[in-house]
């Protein structure tokens, strides 16, 4: 699990080369022939978070001080550009735009390209998702799966979160926990007796023995085992992604944290949500200069999901707004209530999301579903 990239004013761009104030400029000679050579690299955008498409990278051919042609390339979705025939045997600086924008403090570089050289400068450090190993807990009522797959991660694995064997065989094994760096819960997946005491069965609860079988009661529960390995997964740097049903996974393993309408003690007890469709505020400064925006919609399109009144000191509150929830035929508004927040657990976070991701997957949620996994 790689640490968040810090936000930077310029786009990256890490050159093969001699440092700025040290070029080490040589004059061609016209007298000796040489192979054409080209040079490539890669573009991260400014917030480094990201692999910057449609940048435009051009160079100039020089007689001398004269500009007598200039080269360019653009970017492609995965941030590469190539420029290629280039006269070899001389210098060149390499500047980088986006739109009016000069993408760097600094503006030229100083290469040098060899007789015949394909020169590959070195690529800057940059988050890019088929570098993350991530899982899935699927459900009824979200597809993480769909959105990722919009985002361009490619390098996640699927645990169906209403086969109870599977899922149980996933978060009873520590070990393969580890080995992701983010885990997403879909909502409507099997929850009782694996991540809260079945209320049915709870006398007869199987627990889980020290080769990870089922055992006879008197053993450690289920649940317990499976709220200590969520614990212990996120402690080592792990990162939790819920939404909407999958509440419980977070109020269960984390009560401290978020205090959701209803009795928390009791499982399901917050799902009393309305229909709703709300402005919701940007309460996270850092969100907002993210989005250019201080509003966002999101939608409630089912009834009954889980409003949390209120949120404790060490939770951060992303968005924010306005809603209702029903108790029998009384209807209770929450001003301002926390609708999307996260937390640190140890070295890793979690973060939940009262609303469906899949729903409100529109240009700017999806901006804000890219902040938050960034953060992660």
């Amino acid at each position: 699990m790689r640490s968040p990239i810090p936000f930077s004013l310029g786009a990256v761009l890490f050159l093969t080369a001699c440092p700025n104030d040290v070029k080490l400029y040589k004059e061609p000679d016209d007298n000796v022939a040489v192979n054409p050579g080209q040079i490539s690299g890669r573009v991260c955008d400014a917030s480094g978070k990201t692999w910057l498409q449609d940048a435009t990278v051009y160079t100039h051919v020089k007689d001398g001080d004269r500009i007598i042609e200039t080269k360019v390339a653009y970017t492609d979705r995965d941030g590469f550009w190539l420029i290629e025939e280039l006269p070899a045997e001389r210098s060149y600086d390499i500047f980088i735009q986006y739109g009016s924008t000069r993408l760097w403090e600094q503006e030229e570089y100083g290469v040098w390209l060899a007789d015949g050289q394909k020169l590959e400068l070195d690529e800057p450090d940059c988050f890019d998702p088929l570098q993350i190993d991530v899982a899935i807990v699927s459900g009824s009522y979200d597809d993480f799966a769909l959105v990722l797959q919009n985002m361009g991660f490619g390098n996640y694995v699927e645990v169906d979160g209403l086969d109870d064997d599977e899922l149980i065989g996933f978060l009873t094994d520590l070990d393969n926990l580890l080995s992701y760096d983010i885990i997403f819960f879909d909502g409507g997946g099997s929850e009782a007796g694996i991540f809260y005491e079945d209320p049915v069965s709870s006398e007869d609860e199987p627990g889980i023995g020290e080769e990870g079988e089922a055992t006879d009661t008197g053993a450690t529960p289920l649940y317990e085992t499976v709220q200590a390995n969520l614990q212990a997964y996120v402690a080592a740097r792990g990162s939790i992604y819920a939404s909407d049903w999958a509440y419980d996974v977070v109020e269960q393993t984390w009560p401290d944290r978020l205090d959701f309408v209803g009795d928390d003690s009791i499982p399901d007890a917050a799902q009393l949500g309305e229909y709703d469709l709300v402005n919701a505020a940007v309460s996270d400064t850092s969100l907002a200069n993210w989005l250019d925006a201080d509003y966002i919609q999101v939608e409630y399109d089912l009834p009954v999901w889980a409003p949390v009144e209120s949120a404790s000191d060490s939770v951060s509150v992303h968005l924010k707004g306005n809603v209702s929830y029903r108790v029998g035929t009384s209807t209770y508004s929450l001003p301002t209530a926390p609708l999307l927040v996260s937390f640190t657990a140890g070295e890793g976070k979690v973060v939940y999301s009262t609303f469906r991701v899949a729903k409100n997957a529109s240009t700017e949620m999806l901006l804000v579903l890219q902040y938050m996994m960034y953060n992660l």
